[in-house]
């Protein structure tokens, strides 16, 4: 399990769309999977308007970075994490068994290990997909 907070999905069932509270804000999350390319999109609605959709869950890289600012995402960072660092790519072998979508902060109860790094330049930081 990680270290950081992270989305709890059921992909036994998918697509899934709940309500998660980020920020203080309840938003609608759907993850949908795509077999064809073995892929993860998420979509993010806020009050039933979509916000973000079909954004692909790409091993350590931020969610929203490609998009311009817009006060209705979550200013914490969501990122799909391996915090083993055995993944190298997020695929349905290994998301929420070793791959979390994690909100990319640490608890405040001793247990911080330090921030991993989230760029293409760590060790299975770039989707080859």
């Amino acid at each position: 399990m990680p270290v950081r907070p992270y989305i709890d999905f059921d992909v036994d069932d998918l697509p899934e769309t709940f309500e998660q509270v980020l920020d203080g804000t309840t938003y609608l999350i759907s993850l949908a999977y795509n077999d064809e390319g073995d892929f993860f999109v998420i979509t993010l609605m806020d009050d039933y308007e979509t916000v973000l959709a079909h954004e692909k869950l790409i091993l350590n890289q931020p969610l929203f970075q490609s998009l311009p600012a817009d006060d209705r995402l979550p200013s914490t960072p969501l990122v799909p994490m391996d915090e083993s660092g055995k993944a190298k790519r997020v695929s349905i072998d290994n998301f929420m068994i070793t791959v979390f979508l994690v909100e990319d902060v640490l608890p405040d109860d001793g247990t911080d290990i330090g921030v991993l790094p989230i760029n293409g330049d760590w060790t299975g930081g770039v989707d080859d997909g």
